[in-house]
């Protein structure tokens, strides 16, 4: 085979994989939070915690997940509802809502609260830091955009 067929064959490949690439998943949103914030934490210094421990795996933007789902609208949602993120099995299947108690089990240790779990961060051990990072969590809250929004 020619080298300009080599070449041209490459870049007829990398448009065919540039063009997939284009196509994802659209962005997804939780339903707006109906639980009342969440007032045993300090939500400032919970803000400060969920930057520290939390911000590097979790946006708070529908559609930049990273390494762990974004978090918008989180306090009150079903367990693993997102479609634009892969989850756990265990969570799929748990039945979970984000409420204080399941979220404070697991921050405390993901690992225990959810054995298969794909969040891998430390232990949060310390109780006061968890009842502010909820409390944090319970205030991140915003409209579904309607069709024409998200154009």
């Amino acid at each position: 085979m020619s080298i300009v067929k080599k070449y041209q064959l490459s870049g007829m490949f990398t448009a065919v994989l540039l063009l997939t690439a284009c196509e994802q998943t659209p962005p997804d949103y939780r339903a707006p939070v109906t639980l009342p914030l969440y007032t045993e934490g300090d939500a400032d210094n919970g803000a400060l915690i969920y930057q520290d421990a939390c911000g590097q795996c979790h946006q708070l933007n529908p559609g930049l997940n990273k390494k762990g789902p974004q978090l918008m609208n989180i306090y009150g949602a079903k367990a693993a509802e997102l479609e634009d993120y892969t989850y756990s099995e265990g969570l799929k299947t748990s039945g979970w809502v984000w409420d204080a108690e399941t979220l404070d089990a697991y921050i405390a240790d993901a690992e225990k609260a959810m054995p298969d779990s794909k969040m891998l961060s430390d232990p949060m051990p310390d109780a006061k830091e968890r009842t502010d990072v909820i409390a944090y969590l319970s205030t991140l809250r915003a409209p579904v955009p309607t069709a024409d929004e998200i154009k």
